[in-house]
């Protein structure tokens, strides 16, 4: 595969803690002989495993002069190892990639061609359908990998922004966020390169943004934050108020935080259902969406729990439709089908 001069644009960072098997699938698929990125400059940043994530490296080191190897001195925490990975960036491109994703390297021609054109950023996922509109394009980009940065966009500022949004759940938003501010040149490709992976340690434990640490010593707000809450508390660096609003309101397939589908969102994990995560919604809503987030409380802890018409949106690619399908639910338990409209789907992004 022809890599059309983007060798020396293009670099790969991957940030990776006590996965080593999952690190090792990544590496094998990045380094397979039909890999159009098998030569790029390739970087492991390990956040100090205790497992053998080292030696999973060091086979790929022996034979490969292109890879390097860091290993932090502490564990500082998967989201501020992704800031690490970014403050590191020095060639025209950097993808920052997780080491649990598996990869298709079909259109990879057409991400040479897009870094050849110079777009600011590159869209390599899209599981979340981001042509569909901005705010689908916004919740693509918390996926790390799904984005492909020209580096010249990273600034003090950006940075400065990466590690207030750590606690956030979010830090590379901050970056997704400039290009959004200043409207910048963002091509999503016609298929994906990169595919999601189980987030899950060894397919057994819950996934953790704290995983390493002592959970009996974790600050509780850190410890008890929700994707939600990280997602809404980015949202402030979205600076134009009515993008920011609409990203808000439009995201049927997630969770619009003003609707009361929020209240019926549970996080797997309890301690994530807390008053603080959605006292962090309701502080970045409009004064409309307010009112409206205090009349779905109550509605949802009163009248809801006894009759509630549920209202749930999917995505139907093949017939390119926006299904919604109504439930009635009664008693909070009892459940009954209702009926389904299908809408065409229209981008607006």
């Amino acid at each position: 595969m022809s890599n059309n001069g983007i060798i020396d644009k293009l670099e790969i960072l991957i940030i990776t803690y006590n996965r080593a098997a999952k690190l090792e699938n990544t590496l094998k698929q990045l380094f397979d002989k039909d890999s159009p990125v098998k030569d790029f400059t390739i970087t492991v940043i390990d956040n100090n495993s205790t497992d053998n994530t080292a030696s999973v490296v060091e086979k790929y080191l022996s034979v490969n002069s292109n890879i390097s190897y860091e290993k932090n001195k502490y564990n500082i925490g998967g989201n501020a190892n992704i800031v690490k990975a970014f403050y590191k960036a020095s060639k025209e491109y950097v993808w920052v990639l997780a080491d649990n994703d598996d990869y298709s390297w079909d259109n990879w021609s057409q991400v040479e061609e897009e870094i050849n054109k110079q777009r600011d950023a590159i869209i390599v996922a899209n599981y979340e359908h981001p042509k569909f509109g901005i705010e689908y394009l916004f919740l693509q980009a918390t996926f790390l990998p799904s984005v492909i940065y020209k580096t010249s966009n990273i600034d003090d500022t950006v940075i400065g922004n990466m590690e207030s949004n750590i606690p956030n759940l979010f830090p590379h938003l901050a970056l997704f966020a400039k290009l959004i501010n200043d409207n910048k040149d963002i091509k999503i490709i016609d298929t994906p390169v990169v595919l999601p992976g189980n987030n899950n340690l060894d397919d057994q434990d819950n996934y953790s943004y704290t995983r390493g640490y002592d959970e009996g010593f974790v600050h509780p707000l850190q410890k008890g934050m929700s994707w939600i809450c990280g997602y809404a508390n980015s949202l402030y660096l979205i600076k134009d108020l009515k993008i920011r609003n609409y990203i808000i309101s439009h995201n049927p397939y997630c969770t619009e935080l003003n609707s009361v589908k929020l209240f019926s969102y549970k996080d797997t994990a309890s301690d994530k259902n807390n008053l603080y995560n959605y006292l962090c919604v309701f502080a970045v809503l409009s004064v409309w969406d307010r009112i409206k987030f205090i009349i779905n409380l109550i509605l949802y802890f009163t009248i809801y729990k006894i009759i509630y018409v549920q209202r749930r949106d999917m995505l139907n690619i093949e017939e390119n439709k926006h299904v919604i399908r109504y439930n009635l639910i009664l008693f909070s338990f009892i459940k009954t089908k209702l009926f389904v409209i299908k809408k065409e789907i229209k981008g607006v992004y």
